[in-house]
């Protein structure tokens, strides 16, 4: 028989919160919602060219040298939230492979599910995946080059570092 010692389980919590913002700050995490589907669309349009095989690496080159330059709006939101459309991207592109390759058809219109575009509206979100990009106090939430902190409905229900915030809209 083996015995295991000293087994630590790490255990990520995650709740929904609602926030209140203000007009302002309304504002500033529709842009940045904005942004983040603009920048994946951009990003996916490019990858869906003939001869243009996707890689990260080439997606981050892509990113800093061509979208970056030609949409200087992205500057009005945290970078991280349109260099996390690169990471939702490789993502859907490892899910699109594996099912290509275990022979896993998409329902409904008979593909592997090829990654799509992101409609205005239809689930729009954001994330910030760094610590110092975002900070919880309290009922208060500190997201980078939002000058001001955004109320929550309520305090977060349990200890330890936050390692991720997503923001999204829903009704409204």
């Amino acid at each position: 028989t083996a015995s295991v010692k000293n087994l630590e389980f790490m255990m990520l919590l995650a709740h929904k919160i609602e926030l209140r913002p203000t007009a302002e700050q309304a504002d500033y995490l529709a842009r940045a919602c904005g942004s983040r589907r603009h920048c994946y669309n951009q990003l996916l349009a490019h990858f869906k060219q003939d001869g243009v095989k996707w890689s990260k690496s080439a997606a981050y080159q892509f990113y800093i040298k061509e979208i970056r330059v030609a949409f200087p709006w992205y500057n009005e939101v945290s970078s991280r939230v349109t260099r996390n459309a690169i990471d939702d991207l490789d993502n859907a592109f490892k899910h699109f492979f594996r099912r290509v390759k275990s022979g896993k058809k998409q329902g409904g219109g008979g593909g592997y599910g090829f990654p799509a575009f992101k409609k205005h509206g239809i689930g729009d979100s954001f994330a910030l995946r760094e610590a110092p990009k975002f900070d919880v106090d309290g009922r208060l939430l500190r997201i980078e080059k939002l000058p001001t902190r955004i109320a929550m409905r309520q305090k977060l229900r349990f200890s330890g570092p936050t390692k991720q915030v997503t923001i999204s809209q829903q009704a409204g």
